[in-house]
């Protein structure tokens, strides 16, 4: 969540040059990676559904309500947000 609210600052704040931080904290994951078990595969299946309906839900009023907006810049924006958020939810309420 926390990095999905720093990428929308840093485009909203930097302008263009914020998909650049973007593109950094992205990189990241594929320095830390390692071997998942079936659990972990699991729980990432099963967060990636949550985050897609979240994601292809906020995309109706943003297309439709807000047409100034980059639509690409919020789809992942707020998919980084909400793939945070679901994770919380889901490791509190299982």
């Amino acid at each position: 969540m926390i990095v999905g609210l720093i990428a929308v600052m840093a485009v909203i704040v930097i302008g263009e040059a914020g998909w650049a931080l973007l593109s950094l904290i992205s990189i990241l994951a594929f320095f830390k990676r390692k071997k998942a078990d079936e659990r972990e595969i699991q729980l990432l299946l099963k967060a990636n559904t949550g985050t897609l309906m979240a994601v292809y839900l906020s995309m109706f009023p943003v297309y439709f309500f807000l047409p100034s907006v980059n639509w690409l810049m919020a789809m992942a924006c707020s998919f980084i947000f909400f793939q945070g958020l679901w994770g919380l939810l889901m490791f509190k309420f299982g």
